[in-house]
């Protein structure tokens, strides 16, 4: 895998042109449609956003993550991190979850975190297939992180706060699981906050962040991608729960809107709460 991912751009780039028309066509109904349907219902398509931008960011951002994540030296000089002391100072006063969406590189974010502490703790949803399932826990390991399924929250959160470490979550997102109704410009839809509210409640602070693709022009005309990880907010243990969704709920939308076509709007059950 590393070999095809050390491959140059020009490569995945003719490999894009061929198939993101093929992908449209098979998928009118079903991904592209969402894109498309959830960028005019969202407003974005009067500003000039387009499915085909969408589905390029996720492209180019997808084969980072992974170049990212198999510690490639030219895409890990790539990345460069914001406001960090805000996570440090939150760490000083306790546990922390650690709180993000899809959007930018989002599978470099959970290995991010394990810059700042020796006890990450991540949740995933495991596919149908095991073997996928531990080929991607191989690909995202850290010696700081643990992974855990769905069915342990109990161990997670036990063991956050045993190890005054890092819950790390997105919560755009979910399998079988209860979230939060929440307005995303003006439409319904679900965030899956239930559990940092509750280790919020329990004493544990949330911090907010995000990862996401900075473009110029680079060799040959192919651009140059630049990665921030930037940390937004920090909210104290025992925050007041319907501010704690508000709040949360207003960054997200103020993230989505910097950089509308970097966010997974192809996700199935965005808007439908």
């Amino acid at each position: 895998m590393k070999l095809i991912l050390r491959l140059p751009d020009i490569f995945f780039a003719i490999l894009f042109a061929v198939i993101h028309p093929i992908y449209k066509a098979l998928h009118m109904k079903r991904a592209y449609g969402r894109v498309i349907w959830h960028l005019e219902a969202c407003g974005f398509a009067d500003q000039g956003v387009t499915a085909k931008e969408v589905f390029r960011s996720l492209y180019w951002n997808g084969i980072d993550s992974y170049r990212l994540l198999a510690r490639i030296p030219s895409a890990t000089a790539r990345v460069c991190y914001e406001n960090e002391d805000i996570l440090r100072e939150a760490l000083l006063q306790g546990p922390v979850v650690a709180l993000s969406i899809h959007q930018g590189a989002f599978e470099n974010l959970h290995r991010s975190l394990c810059r700042y502490s020796e006890h990450v703790h991540l949740i995933t949803n495991p596919f149908k297939s095991n073997t996928l399932t531990q080929t991607l826990r191989k690909i995202r390991s850290d010696k700081n992180l643990q992974e855990y399924n769905t069915d342990q929250v109990a161990t997670v959160l036990r063991n956050m706060f045993r190890t005054k470490g890092i819950l790390a979550m997105v919560v755009d997102q979910a399998r079988d699981a209860r979230g939060n109704t929440v307005k995303l410009f003006g439409q319904n839809t679900t965030l899956y906050l239930r559990l940092p509210q509750k280790a919020n409640q329990m004493g544990a602070g949330i911090v907010t962040f995000r990862t996401y693709c900075e473009t110029s022009k680079g060799f040959c005309g192919f651009k140059h991608r630049k990665h921030v990880v930037r940390f937004e907010k920090y909210y104290p243990p025992k925050y007041n729960k319907d501010a704690l969704i508000t709040s949360i709920a207003h960054e997200i939308e103020s993230w989505i809107t910097e950089h509308p076509e970097q966010w997974t709007w192809n996700y199935h059950r965005n808007f439908l709460a």
